[in-house]
C-alpha cells in the first residue's frame, strides 16, 4: 500500500498566506489588536492553529502584515477615486470617501488608523516602529493628491486632514444615532473641503 503525501506548490502557500492576512486584517479592525487570538484568526481563514508558524514567525508579524493590507486596501479605493476625479479634485474624493457613512459603519473594512490608533500607541516600541513604517508608506502614496504650494505645506495639510478624519470617524462610531454620526462626518468633511 502506498502512503500518498499531498504536496502543495509555492503558489498555494502564497495564496493561503494572503487569505490569512486579508482575514486577519478585517478581524483586527473589527475586534482590536488584542481581540482575536491566533487560533481565532486562523479559524476565520478556514485553517487550524497549527499552520500559523508555516506562514509567520510571530503574531506581531501577522499584525504588521494585516495593518499593511488594510492600509493598502483603503488607499487603493481612495486613490482610484482620486484618479477618476477632474484635475485638482482628487483630494476631495479622498476626503469624501473617508468621511462617508459607509466607511464609518464598516469598521472591519475601514481605515486602521481610525480603528486602531489608540491601541497601536500602546504597543511595544519594536512593533510600533514597524507599523510606523507602514503608515509612512501610506502617507507617501497619498501625498501626490494633497493640496499645497510645496511639500512642507502638503505635509501639514495631510497631518491636519488625516488626524481630523480619523478622529471624526472614531468619534462618529461612538454615536448610536445614525443621523448624529452623519452630522459629525459631514461637519468635518465640509470643513476640510472648504479649506482645500
Amino acid at each position: 500500500m502506498y502512503n500518498l503525501i499531498m504536496r502543495y506548490g509555492p503558489e498555494h502557500k502564497a495564496g493561503t498566506h494572503e487569505r490569512i492576512v486579508k482575514s486577519a486584517s478585517r478581524q483586527i479592525r473589527a475586534k482590536g489588536l488584542q481581540g482575536p487570538g491566533v487560533a481565532t484568526l486562523m479559524k476565520a481563514s478556514g485553517l487550524t492553529h497549527g499552520g500559523f508558524y508555516k506562514h509567520f514567525r510571530s503574531k506581531d508579524d501577522l499584525l504588521v502584515e494585516a495593518i499593511e493590507e488594510s492600509l493598502r486596501d483603503n488607499r487603493g479605493r481612495w486613490i482610484a477615486a482620486a484618479k477618476e476625479a477632474p484635475p485638482g479634485e482628487g483630494w476631495k474624493e479622498i476626503v469624501t470617501g473617508y468621511l462617508s457613512l459607509e466607511h464609518c459603519e464598516r469598521v472591519d473594512k475601514g481605515c486602521p488608523i481610525a480603528a486602531l490608533a489608540s491601541e497601536i500607541a500602546r504597543t511595544a516600541p519594536a512593533l510600533k516602529k514597524r507599523i510606523a513604517a507602514s503608515l509612512k508608506k501610506h502617507r507617501d502614496e497619498i501625498m501626490p493628491f494633497v493640496p499645497g504650494r510645496d511639500l512642507a505645506e502638503r505635509e501639514r495639510n495631510f497631518i491636519v486632514a488625516i488626524t481630523a478624519m480619523a478622529g471624526a470617524v472614531s468619534f462618529a462610531r461612538t454615536m448610536t444615532d445614525p443621523a448624529r454620526r452623519e452630522m459629525i462626518l459631514a461637519t468635518v468633511r465640509d470643513h476640510l473641503l472648504k479649506s482645500s
